[in-house]
């Protein structure tokens, strides 16, 4: 078991009667097909679910969310929070806040990330309550402000002018500490001592608390550290170093703050996009009201300049809408009735009234946020491993310190010429207590993490978390669905063949009927042809089923019918005799054959055919030139429906007429032959494509649901360039963390190495601490551009 997998005892609410087996063999199942569950188990007699899982791939609230799918239900009432911690001004602090509210009771998991100053919370609220958790981490000098939820709004945690001092204390105590220090350097020796000692003890105060609560959560942190460094100082008289050492620790935290600050802006930028109150219209009267008060189907208007405050419909009206938060696209997009809006999008010139779609708390850009934050709660493969090293180092560096300072004064005492005396090599192991902090190699990781995702984020691309943000960049191959992604997804019927004398017009209501239901872009293509021939009159459709991958069956008017390719008509037992040239003379086009038949044969043929993307040849090429040289097409069309797409986009290679298991297996042998692979979808039909991809893509995530739980990685616009961006944003971010961790581990030898032999000043190693964590965070920051 790795260092980062969980163990759960869980308890369910499991159906009763027959069908309690079942489940449990079929929520196994699925738990077993989740990204990071190593294992899961049901115990039906007791009702309980054991599940072991890397929290750093999966979330408790993704195994909640297959538990209800199945039918089963968590009797643990399991709530997941993201909580901010304002005023977090070191990853020491972040680690020891983890590690007491994991130890509460009730707590499952917990994840801070001092890069984005949250942590991230799952609990069982029927034994531990978010009010009590907020008090822990507050207990450690925090401000703990949940996003969303119940205590999200609380006063103490709005940015208001009662947290001027909290913003402003590092800044005030900085000026009194280097006054005092100008004013003790003309004084003389008994008053400048005492000026030494108050600078000392202004600057070591925060410094001594915080290091305190590290030690009751049994956490040797860099302030716990720092303060023995410091008291050592002053215990042996050297009141120059004592207030050195806490002036330069401030002003390196100070100018650490302000980096990080401004990689923390940026994610929270994205929570103020969308208003806090909107204008509704109910009952004929307009009022303002909250967000979180708007009901599904109430009209809003939104005027113009304003920020569209829900997911909705526009009724009336016409503006450009400007969808950077959402798709990145800066370009404003002309929408009028009809169209689709998000919250958090820019309205132009023109009023709108817009019915909303979806709640608040379920909007795409609410959506977008609470990836962000589960993504910032993970840990990359390279964080994982440095958190371990971290461990080791700390305590080591520590014993090496307690061993300077006793072994060799000894030695020199029993021993002729070992020279040495008590305190050159006590101030050696007070220089190796600061030393000993690796604040510099553990953040040099989460940083570049946050930020890179950030800026993807910014451009329309949301990442999940560091490790497919790494993944991405290992890419050795790239394997594209057809419909949606090379392509536009928007077909057109170009001709309809009706097989047993019924009318075209008849067959095509036919088929219009079943796919009304269904979510597949083929669907609106038979829809709009039968709005244009035979204007709104409508089949009575019932017990409509989507065959994944296939096509889909109801029951139109008393009579069952299928419609799918025909190799799903030839799966299911219908013979195609007689009507085979027929599909193949009309496939010869590069068209999308669909057959409609009833239970004994095929009644209608359609040809549809759909319009490659303009931007995806540049994008293949670009991607080409990144060294992913093999690229292929994978798609459930005909071959020469393929052949065509492929060809003008520029790939040469294609594999065509596949079931979604049999593309399943194609990843699978990719991935033997490749090593790490891509797969970009819809996420519809590709679930099972995108799950076992290394990293799965999704094309034009907003406002889907299904295909942002899908993927590893959403392009919330239909955009491919997006995809050469993201290949160098990966690879850059791997440069960068390795450039961080290279520096912080040869920075921190030599000052080891310099502490131990020739001595080092310890003004000196926090400036080597300090200075070094600054320049990592800097570092790291130029991926925002």
């Amino acid at each position: 078991m790795s260092a980062s997998t969980h163990s759960l005892d869980l308890p369910l609410i499991l159906p009763s009667g027959p069908d309690c087996e079942r489940c449990v063999t079929r929520l196994r199942s699925a738990l077993e097909h989740v990204r990071g569950v190593a294992g899961a188990s049901v115990d039906s007699a007791t009702a309980r679910l054991h599940v072991t899982f890397d929290p750093n791939l999966a979330t408790l609230a993704r195994i909640e969310q297959e538990a209800k799918r199945i039918g089963a239900e968590m009797a643990a009432q399991i709530d997941h929070q993201t909580i901010d911690l304002r005023d977090l001004d070191c990853p020491d602090c972040a680690a020891s806040i983890e590690k007491a509210v994991t130890r509460l009771n009730g707590v499952l998991w917990a994840g801070a990330n001092f890069a984005a100053a949250q942590i991230h919370v799952e609990y069982d609220r029927k034994l531990v309550s978010l009010r009590d958790i907020c008090r822990t981490a507050e207990g450690h000098g925090v401000r703990a402000c949940p996003i969303g939820g119940p205590l999200a709004n609380r006063e103490d945690c709005a940015d208001t002018g009662s947290s001027w001092w909290r913003e402003n204390r590092r800044s005030i105590s900085l000026a009194v500490m280097a006054g005092l220090m100008a004013i003790a350097w003309f004084t003389p020796a008994p008053a400048r001592i005492g000026l030494l000692a108050l600078t000392t003890l202004v600057g070591a105060l925060p410094t001594a608390l915080a290091g305190f609560r590290a030690l009751r959560a049994r956490a040797l942190d860099m302030n716990a550290l720092m303060t023995l460094a410091v008291v050592g100082a002053a215990a042996v008289g050297d009141w120059w170093e004592a207030a050195s050492v806490v002036a330069l620790f401030s002003l390196g935290g100070l100018l650490q703050a302000g980096a990080m600050e401004r990689t923390r802006r940026s994610i929270r930028g994205l929570m103020d996009l969308s208003p806090r109150t909107a204008r509704v219209i109910r009952g004929g009267t307009m009022s303002d009201i909250p967000v979180e008060r708007l009901l599904v189907d109430d009209t809003v208007l939104v005027k113009p300049g304003e920020r569209i405050p829900v997911d909705g419909e526009i009724l009336q009206g016409g503006s450009a809408i400007n969808e950077a938060p959402i798709t990145g696209e800066s370009v404003p997009r002309d929408k009028s009735a009809g169209d689709e809006v998000f919250a958090g999008t820019l309205n132009g010139a023109a009023a709108l009234h817009v019915r909303a779609v979806r709640a608040a708390k379920d909007t795409t850009l609410a959506r977008i946020l609470h990836r962000i934050e589960e993504a910032q709660a993970q840990r990359a493969p390279a964080q994982q491993l440095i958190d371990r090293f971290a461990r080791i180092y700390t305590p080591l560096v520590v014993a090496t310190a307690v061993l300077v300072a006793v072994i060799p004064p000894l030695a020199a005492s029993f021993t002729v010429g070992f020279a040495g005396s008590w305190h050159a090599w006590f101030m050696k192991a007070l220089a190796l207590l600061i030393i000993a902090c690796p604040c510099a190699l553990v953040i040099s990781t989460p940083v570049a993490i946050v930020t890179a995702i950030g800026s993807a984020s910014r451009r329309g691309a949301l990442i999940k978390g560091g490790v497919f943000l790494e993944e991405l960049g290992r890419m050795k191959a790239l394997l594209y669905d057809k419909t949606g992604t090379l392509t536009l997804g928007r077909f057109r019927l170009e001709e309809a063949v009706a097989l047993d004398g019924r009318s075209e017009s008849h067959v095509l209501a036919i088929a219009a009927a079943v796919e009304s239901h269904s979510e597949h872009p083929l669907a609106a293509a038979f829809e709009e042809e039968n709005h244009a021939r035979n204007g709104h009159r409508h089949l009575k459709v019932e017990q409509f089923e989507s065959l994944t991958g296939l096509g889909a069956r109801a029951v139109v008017e008393g009579i069952e019918y299928s419609v799918g390719s025909a190799k799903m008509m030839e799966s299911r037992g219908l013979s195609l005799e007689g009507v085979t040239d027929r599909i193949e003379a009309l496939e010869a086009g590069g068209a999308t054959v669909v057959v409609l038949a009833d239970s004994t044969r095929p009644i209608a043929l359609f040809a549809l055919a759909d319009t490659p993307r303009e931007a995806a040849a540049a994008a293949i090429e670009e991607l080409r030139s990144l060294g992913i040289a093999h690229q292929a097409l994978v798609t459930g069309d005909n071959p020469r429906a393929a052949a065509r797409v492929a060809e003008s986009v520029g790939l040469t290679e294609w594999v065509a007429s596949l079931l979604p298991e049999e593309k399943l297996a194609y990843v699978r042998d990719m991935q033997a032959k490749f090593g790490a692979i891509g797969m970009i979808g819809d996420g519809i039909n590709d679930a099972p494509s995108l799950a076992a991809a290394n990293v799965g893509i999704v094309m034009g995530a907003a406002g889907t649901d299904v295909a942002m739980e899908t993927a590893d990685i959403a392009l919330m616009g239909d955009d491919l360039s997006r995809l050469p961006f993201l290949i160098r944003l990966s690879r850059r971010s791997s440069r960068i963390i390795r450039q961080n961790i290279g520096f912080s581990l040869a920075t921190k030898l030599v000052l080891v190495g310099a502490a131990v032999t020739v001595g080092v000043p310890l003004w000196l190693a926090v400036a080597g601490d300090t200075g070094v964590s600054l320049l990592v965070t800097l570092n790291a920051l130029r991926l925002r551009f």
